[in-house]
């Protein structure tokens, strides 16, 4: 298979370079999920591109995706 133009490999359903930016609703969404998880004591997994989202956002948004950062590891989801 050839390559994608866009560099993410042969395999379309691979690739993410077509997937709309995530909302200010979508991001408020799983900021307040992974509260809700995190008030009942575990610690959720949230995608990468949702806690960079976070962090850019700044004041208690930037401290709740450090904490999801730290709590998962690093791992992406």
């Amino acid at each position: 298979m050839v390559p994608l133009a866009c560099g993410c490999g042969p395999d379309p359903w691979l690739c993410r370079c077509t997937e709309p930016p995530l909302s200010d609703v979508v991001i408020d969404g799983w900021r307040d999920a992974a509260r809700h998880v995190l008030a009942a004591g575990r610690m959720p997994l949230v995608p990468l591109e949702v806690r960079r989202a976070l962090y850019r956002r700044g004041g208690a948004d930037r401290e709740l995706a450090e904490i999801l950062h730290a709590g998962c590891g690093g791992v992406i989801a």
